[in-house]
């Protein structure tokens, strides 16, 4: 049967999502805190990829079209900044990548939509991740409470590594419910998921405050890197 769902609002024609891409770029380039700076080549590619990807309009009206009696998605400014915060996602997964994170359930909602396009979302992640690289997606099980609060420090972990790259969006880090995570699915040559330029560290650099390291090592199976790729210029 045809759908014949009627939106809010038309949804978008690929031109009218132009400015929201657009304005992703900016924000993804503009909001990198000034601080650090990335210094592995490889890092750096990496991020290149992730920003430069093809893939996001067909994200963009994937979600207008799952979402279609929901304002903010027909509002340029929250597209954007969906896909900005998606590509911060990714980027986390590269720079801290010795770490698994949990993302909030208004960004799921992108994660999801990039995963849908599984041909477009497998080369995304061999070019963004290495060859042969794919970053798994781990649902939260709320029947277990062990888990959901494992998710939750998680989710803090994953808030609190971010806020030394950019500004936090509270929009789409705020206090939401925790239902997923990236996941590391082992094979015989170790890991799927790349591992560039991170080096294992302890006790970690001064990215990281002691009273953080302590509750990290007590509570929750990180490696602590210190963020091997960044150094302050």
């Amino acid at each position: 049967m045809i759908d014949t769902t009627q939106p809010i609002r038309p949804y978008f024609t690929d031109k009218e999502i132009l400015p929201a891409l657009e304005l992703s770029r900016r924000q993804f380039a503009d909001g990198r805190r000034k601080e650090y700076e990335i210094v592995d080549d490889r890092i750096l590619e990496a991020l290149k990829s992730i920003d430069e990807s093809d893939d996001y309009a067909k994200i963009l009206w994937r979600v207008q079209q799952e979402n279609p009696h929901d304002e903010r998605f027909f509002d340029i400014d929250y597209l954007a900044r969906g896909i900005t915060n998606l590509k911060l996602f990714y980027s986390l997964e590269v720079i801290d990548g010795r770490n698994l994170h949990s993302l909030s359930k208004s960004l799921d909602v992108f994660w999801h939509a990039h995963q849908n396009f599984s041909f477009e979302y497998m080369n995304f992640c061999d070019k963004a991740f290495g060859p042969n690289q794919f970053l798994h997606h781990l649902p939260t099980d709320k029947r277990d409470q062990a888990v959901q609060e494992a998710m939750e420090r998680r989710y803090d972990y994953t808030r609190t590594m971010l806020g030394k790259m950019v500004s936090v969006d509270k929009d789409f880090w705020g206090p939401d419910i925790i239902i997923c995570c990236s996941y590391d699915s082992p094979v015989a040559e170790g890991f799927v998921f790349w591992r560039p330029a991170l080096i294992a560290m302890e006790p970690a650099c001064d990215l990281y405050d002691r009273r953080l390291n302590d509750e990290l090592k007590k509570k929750v199976n990180f490696v602590i890197d210190g963020f091997a790729a960044l150094r302050k210029p």
